[in-house]
């Protein structure tokens, strides 16, 4: 592994080598969080000598972090006035909210990198920086020379370290300090620690008394537990490492429904909430008071949770188009659909990893388009095992196994018994060479543990990865038309970018199978003409605002619509019957996003 501050020379021919052929091999010299930065500039499109400089962000000079950041910057810059550093401030999006150096030198400089107030530091956009690049780690940060992707922050020495929030430990920006390379020093991370708590410790003064009786009940329950534990209330949440498994598991919406309960009433509410794996948790909400009155919820989950799926990492390649027949062209899709397709040719056992309904049987049939259509594909589906019975199922398996050119798909084998993943396991080591070919499905290897990781490692020799719908929403325009013409062949509606917009703004847990219920569902109802928004169903809309709300907006906004639904279009009578002013009802819907004007009710 190369230390910090690698020669230039060694860092631009590593560089060089991977731009030209898309060989990551070299980059595990690196230090991990350099390794893993040129790997999204790359996956990213990055051109490292690219003249475009970051683009442009707005600031907002009143906002909490910039006023207490000048503050804090005013205040260091006492201490390093005379010296050539710089100290930056960026929010959690990437923007500089403010900037101070010590050297009219290094300004200029600085100025020609686009670091300055207002400008965008996402990694995406100005490659390995100490801004971007903390906000993908969520930790601090050294970066020297040449460690940089884009060739404009050559010239700097930087090291970056999060802002999080003192309550609820949210990252709220990245505190940056920086140098010319021959200004290097190791005095850089400790004064940059130093600032950054500093701005942390003045964010925590400005909190509300609210604000800090439910940090001081989050670490009286925390101390004694190790168990999934969050405190929120309608503007706040706290929660430790093991309760981040919670938004991956549980439905969110009924768990906030509950602790909301739980708020309103002073009361401590138990129930068993099913995870998506199927499952039972208990769950309690109690009740945080200030002198008799509820200000908020703790929610624990005593017996803790299921750790959540992995995502399988692979890299990116290039030069290929997505495979026949199916829809969308995105980086990820088209990264899945060349991966598959480098590999058509190699009868070695192949596994297909992806998410439930990301459409990973769809690509094995478009990769063997003509074997399918040959009679030559034979599909064994783990879930019918239990109804044919696992005799008769290992029979069919084992028959298509024996014919030379056949390709044998396991779907989901994730569902099978383990005394059938065993017969499995022993059907393909005895198998003889210039049989069937194997492939496996799978949602996550990382869940599989006894005979069914043993299974998957048997399966495993090639591995695709086939991506959620959220990581290629870029896809959306495409998947909408495929889906419209295979459920309204003909003449089919046509999707406007308005309900294009508001479905890209929805989670998918069921991926493409979801999106398919969605355009059969809107089909039902337009069958013919162009689909806005509008045609879309209410509930979709009410889960798709302008902006991600938060777990307690969300159930406020399905609160408001059922209400408007409820008197049947009636602002006035709804407001009333939620206890707020029309007003009220009016501001708290524009926010989230919902045209009630538009809604037909």
């Amino acid at each position: 592994m190369t230390t910090v501050g690698a020669p230039s020379a060694v860092l631009l021919r590593m560089r060089e080598h991977l731009l030209d052929t898309g060989d990551f091999s070299e980059t595990q010299t690196l230090r991990p969080e350099i390794a893993g930065s040129w790997r999204r500039c790359v996956m990213n499109g990055l051109s490292p000598d690219v003249a475009a400089q970051p683009e442009a962000g707005s600031v907002n000079p009143d906002g909490v972090l910039a006023r207490v950041a000048r503050g804090v910057l005013s205040k260091r810059a006492e201490q390093l006035a005379g010296t050539a550093t710089g100290l930056l401030v960026a929010d959690r999006t990437g923007v500089v909210v403010d900037r101070w150096t010590g050297d009219e030198g290094l300004a200029k400089l600085l100025d020609t990198s686009g670091s300055d107030r207002g400008w965008l530091l996402d990694e995406g956009i100005a490659g390995t920086n100490g801004i971007g690049t903390v906000l993908e780690e969520l930790k601090p940060v050294q970066i020297i020379g040449a460690e940089h992707f884009t060739d404009a922050f050559h010239p700097f020495a930087c090291v970056g370290v999060p802002i999080r929030h003192p309550i609820s430990r949210r990252l709220v920006g990245v505190l940056n300090m920086t140098c010319r390379v021959e200004d290097t020093n190791s005095l850089l991370l400790p004064f940059a620690l130093e600032t950054a708590h500093e701005i942390e410790r003045r964010l925590y003064l400005g909190s509300s008394r609210k604000e800090r009786l439910l940090l001081e009940r989050f670490l009286q329950v925390h101390k004694r537990s190790n168990h999934p534990v969050v405190v929120l209330n309608d503007q706040v949440i706290i929660k430790n490492p093991a309760a981040d498994r919670i938004t991956d598991e549980i439905e969110q919406a009924l768990l906030w429904e509950h602790a909301s309960r739980a708020i309103r009433t002073a009361s401590t509410i138990e129930i068993d909430m099913p995870l998506r794996s199927g499952r039972l948790v208990r769950v309690r909400c109690s009740t945080v008071e200030d002198g008799g009155v509820p200000i908020g919820a703790v929610v624990e989950i005593p017996a803790g949770i299921a750790t959540p799926q992995a995502r399988v990492i692979t890299p990116p390649t290039t030069g290929r188009t997505p495979l026949a027949g199916l829809a969308g062209n995105s980086p990820a899709w088209r990264q899945a659909c060349s991966q598959a397709q480098r590999v058509t040719h190699n009868q070695a056992p192949m596994l297909v990893v992806g998410p439930p309904g990301t459409g990973k049987l769809a690509l094995v049939r478009a990769l063997f388009a003509e074997d399918d259509r040959g009679g030559r594909l034979t599909v064994c589906d783990a879930t019918l095992q239990p109804l044919e019975g696992a005799a008769a199922w290992l029979t069919g398996v084992r028959a298509a196994m024996a014919s030379p050119d056949r390709i044998v798909v396991l779907r989901r084998i994730d569902a099978l018994e383990s005394v059938v993943v065993r017969a499995l396991c022993g059907l393909m080591d005895a198998a003889v060479e210039g049989g069937a070919r194997l492939i496996g499905t799978v949602s996550a290897v990382d869940d599989l543990t006894g005979p069914h990781r043993e299974l998957s490692d048997r399966l495993s020799v090639i591995n695709v990865a086939v991506p959620s719908l959220r990581d290629r929403l870029d896809d959306l325009p495409a998947l909408l038309a495929a889906l419209t013409q295979r459920h309204a062949p003909g003449d089919p509606p046509r999707w406007q970018a308005d309900a294009v917009q508001t479905l890209s703004r929805l989670d998918y847990p069921a991926n493409v199978r979801e999106l398919e219920n969605i355009v059969r569902r809107v089909l039902l109802a337009r069958p013919i003409g162009d689909i806005r928004a509008t045609d879309l169903p209410e509930e979709l809309r009410g889960r798709a605002p302008r902006r991600r709300l938060t777990l307690l907006e969300q159930i406020e906004c399905d609160a408001i619509l059922a209400a408007v639904r409820r008197s049947n279009g009636n602002k006035s009578e709804a407001a009333e019957t939620l206890g707020i002013s029309r007003a009220t009802l009016y501001r708290k819907t524009r926010a989230y996003g919902v045209d009630l004007g538009s809604t037909a009710y």
